[in-house]
């Protein structure tokens, strides 16, 4: 197997190898990988993604803010048969129905079902990744820690086990990249591969919008490839792209525009110039804490380095897109970089095996550290123990559905322990000394507020019913007493 990267007529670059190339364990280890069968190999990648992920989903604690108050009750909706109240909702509905579906298949609760999905999200993102990396780069190490790049990553890590839609989007994003790929490589099967490759995409929007930035970048790329034709396909691009701005402007409460498709967020009139570029400096920083900055400036240092092709050039482009997209988006959580940073890794395994081949003392050093440090970082996330005060939240709620069965209020100061309890959660606010015991009543006095009021019902001589770490339980009490 070749290890020339491609370029954009399909020519093979030739990486240096260095004299320690042929010998020593990197030799051996290679003279087996180069040995194995497809279906080999593949079954490998997939059986190492899924015990990659294995200790991390042992030690997980509790469901997400967005999966215990937004995918879950969605779901739960279609369980319910309420399609319609589901469907016109603010909220994605595509992996809240992947949810049901697997609960209505296995007869698992949402939130197991929801982790379910990520995990075998997780699985396939990782067996796509080592295909990406094989059609680009013609190797089957530079695909192998691409592949390592990916399953180690933390945040990838962190949300693969919880009951959330980053590793379905990733899934559909690295899937939808390929086949483009072997469309682009491809005579005789060219449409159907870039149909597949669309569909995809449109599959990954609908989980999340900033999928679409991977089309729109190859696009953009299919106007500029040639000369001839260029302004008709500008105006196949821009056309339906002006269509969608202007139906924004005149309706923009329409639903699909309510969330993930929020074009309002580029044109708030409070982003000063400070604001954007502060947030800029901060997507920039993210950029690098969420992949690992070492593997981030291999990847980098390969497109610097990396003769130009479509893959660079589509590369640049989704990185100048997404530098933009969520320099205006000035909250932006860290699983939002993560599509960008996945579009890297191919490159940054083949900047990574070029420096350990070039002999070069200083290159091979810097390479070496950066993967080994992909394994110590993916370790401390995947064997700490679950946070025993998140653990008492949760069993403190299975324990009051456990008393009270599901659908009461409950006054707590920790909302997903009401979601565990399968009750509606309320503020300690809304607690008050005439309706005092009336409801359940779940307060964390690691919380300044919820210490308070044990005190106060101490005082008054209301004991708790039970006690989950620094949960104290008080169930309903006739009369207040």
């Amino acid at each position: 197997m070749s290890t020339q990267p491609m370029n954009s007529q399909g020519d093979r670059e030739p990486a240096p190898r260095g004299p320690g190339e042929n010998q020593g364990f990197l030799a051996g280890l290679g003279g087996i990988i180069e040995t194995m069968s497809s279906p080999a190999i593949f079954m490998v990648v997939g059986a190492g993604a899924f015990l990659a992920l294995l200790p991390a989903w042992l030690n997980y604690d509790i469901i997400s803010r967005d999966g215990a108050f937004q995918y879950v009750p969605l779901a739960q909706m279609f369980l319910e048969a309420r399609f319609h109240e589901g469907l016109t909702g603010e909220v994605d509905p595509f992996f809240p129905l992947i949810i049901a579906g697997i609960a209505w298949l296995t007869g698992f609760e949402p939130e197991l079902s929801g982790r379910i999905a990520s995990y075998l999200a997780y699985v396939l993102t990782a067996v796509g990744m080592y295909k990406v990396g094989e059609i680009l780069f013609r190797d089957r190490k530079v695909s192998l820690l691409a592949v390592l790049f990916l399953i180690t990553n933390r945040q990838l890590v962190d949300r693969s086990i919880d009951c959330l839609k980053e590793s379905l989007l990733l899934c559909c994003i690295i899937w939808g990249s390929y086949l483009v790929l072997r469309g682009i490589s491809s005579i005789e099967k060219k449409r159907r591969y870039l149909a597949l490759g669309a569909l995809m995409f449109f599959a990954g929007g609908l989980f999340r919008s900033t999928a679409l930035v991977f089309p729109c970048a190859w696009l953009i790329i299919w106007i500029f490839h040639e000369e001839k034709g260029r302004l008709a396909r500008a105006a196949f691009f821009l056309a339906p792209v002006c269509g969608v701005l202007a139906v924004w402007a005149v309706s923009p409460d329409l639903p699909v525009f309510r969330k993930s498709y929020q074009f309002g967020y580029f044109f708030v009139s409070s982003h000063s110039a400070g604001d954007i570029l502060r947030s800029g400096t901060n997507a920039v920083a993210k950029f690098f804490s969420t992949g690992n900055p070492l593997v981030i400036l291999l990847g980098l240092t390969g497109m610097y380095r990396y003769r130009r092709g479509y893959y660079t050039g589509h590369l640049a482009l989704v990185l100048g897109m997404f530098l933009m997209v969520l320099t205006f988006w000035i909250f932006a959580s860290d699983r939002y970089f993560l599509a960008p940073i996945m579009w890297l890794y191919p490159l940054a395994a083949f900047q990574a095996l070029r420096a350990v081949r070039s002999g070069a003392a200083l290159s091979r050093s810097f390479a070496v550290i950066a993967i080994l440090s992909c394994v110590v970082m993916w370790a401390h996330i995947s064997f700490t123990p679950p946070d025993p005060d998140k653990l008492a939240r949760r069993d403190a709620g299975e324990w009051i559905l456990s008393q009270l069965g599901p659908g009461h209020e409950i006054l707590s100061n920790r909302d997903r322990l009401a979601f565990y309890a399968k009750g509606t959660g309320l503020s300690l606010d809304a607690f008050n000394d005439s309706t005092a015991m009336d409801k359940a009543l779940a307060t964390d006095t690691g919380e300044e507020d919820g210490k308070m009021l044990q005190e106060r019902l101490d005082s008054q001589g209301i004991l708790p019913d039970k006690r989950f770490g620094s949960i104290f339980i008080y169930l309903p009490r006739s009369g207040g007493s």
